[in-house]
């Protein structure tokens, strides 16, 4: 009884990762059904991707990336969905598919990929209107539980490339 009492404490928990929240306990406000005042939906979806995202070399994982970088994206798309509102009034929908994530923390270094696709459609119909792919890396010098803002920086990396390529789209 003792033996399986050890080996049960042996493989539940000991060998997990401390997850590291990217949103606060309170979080970043999330809305589930479209408003049409918001001209610009962004769904983020991740796709076979682990969330929390395991650090390589390291105890820890960071959790929410999939809500953290959508509001990072919402909130870097804001100017290009206000200068397009009067084309298209329904609004359009952004989804963006995590399709990479790796995490490494090796000599010190942290080390961040993200890739996504996106594509652009509209909100009424869905109808197909554009499609990217985006990838970014970013690292530091920080303590692996310590990274967090390397992460932001490359959602943040990302979020730009993103809001970029819409300027070029023609809705």
């Amino acid at each position: 009884m003792r033996r399986a009492a050890l080996l049960l404490l042996l493989f539940t928990g000991c060998g997990s990762p401390a997850t590291i929240p990217l949103l606060g306990v309170a979080g970043a406000p999330v809305t589930l059904t479209p408003r049409p005042e918001v001209p610009l939906e962004v769904v983020t979806r991740s796709t076979g991707i682990r969330d929390p995202l395991p650090v390589e070399g390291a105890g820890v994982a960071y959790g929410d990336v999939e809500t953290a970088l959508g509001h990072s994206i919402s909130t870097a798309a804001v100017p290009w969905a206000d200068a397009h509102r009067a084309q298209r009034p329904e609004g359009w929908q952004l989804f963006v598919e995590l399709i990479d994530a790796e995490a490494s923390h090796h000599e010190g270094r942290l080390v961040v990929t993200l890739g996504v696709r996106a594509t652009l459609r509209t909100r009424v119909g869905r109808r197909y209107l554009a499609q990217t792919q985006a990838q970014c890396r970013q690292s530091s010098v920080v303590p692996a539980g310590d990274g967090a803002g390397v992460v932001y920086s490359c959602m943040s990396q990302l979020s730009r490339d993103l809001a970029g390529w819409l300027g070029a789209v023609e809705p």
